[in-house]
């Protein structure tokens, strides 16, 4: 039946098919997605938990903007760190029905379900022209949805269009930084596990766009506190 209006993420790996070991990929991928799923910050937002689905998908519904947006870079730069392997997210907003909760992984379908894969479809081709080859994220209303203005849209798209950008720009040390820095840890807890010194932590996310990221996450989250 249909539920109240969420919004809905499916994400994809970038470039599977050369990826040498697909059984330690898909592993990494699902322990990624249950370690997120486990996470105080997630596990209230979280109205289907966040599963592996066919072929190389997964996908999760959340209640709130923020935890969905907040869930595509967090899921991004774990896959990046563990595996080296890149992915893209398409998130929606509308209904969804679900046709069995007991399925793994749940069958559903309706508005909200549609516009995320309208809108992953958007970054596959987005990321095929070569001024927006670092296009990972995208975020659509399904027309006739009315809950959120269409003006929210576009300026979400905005932000995830600056957002990738800037992740592209980054060094994978840079990337792994940003990681731990979204995730609470410390700059000196970072460093140990980097190997490097604090002060060079404190450099890298002052160059690197990392606290314009953590900034702008922060700012889509006061809502919901």
């Amino acid at each position: 039946m249909d539920e109240l209006p969420r919004f809905t993420m499916i994400g994809d790996i970038v470039g599977s098919r050369k990826v040498e070991s697909r059984v330690d990929l898909q592993s990494s991928l699902r322990s990624t997605l249950l370690r997120l799923c486990c996470l105080p910050s997630f596990e209230m937002k979280l109205t289907q938990p966040l599963e592996t689905t066919v072929g190389d998908e997964f996908q999760g519904v959340f209640r709130d903007l923020a935890s969905a947006v907040g869930a595509t870079i967090l899921i991004r730069l774990e896959l990046l760190k563990e595996t080296g392997v890149d992915s893209r997210y398409g998130l929606g907003f509308g209904p969804v029905s679900v046709f069995d909760e007991q399925s793994s992984p749940v069958s559903q379908d309706g508005p909200g379900w549609w516009s995320a894969r309208r809108a992953i479809e958007e970054v596959q081709g987005h990321a095929e022209m070569p001024q927006s080859s670092f296009t990972r994220t995208r975020f659509r209303v399904e027309p006739g949805v009315t809950e959120i203005g269409g003006g929210e849209e576009a300026a979400m798209n905005s932000f995830l269009t600056m957002r990738d950008a800037t992740v592209d720009e980054m060094k994978p040390r840079a990337r792994r930084i940003l990681l731990g820095y979204l995730q609470g840890e410390s700059q000196s807890r970072i460093a140990a596990d980097e190997g490097v010194s604090q002060s060079n932590v404190s450099q890298t996310l002052g160059r690197s766009g990392a606290h314009a990221i953590k900034l702008a996450q922060d700012k889509l989250d006061w809502r919901d506190r």
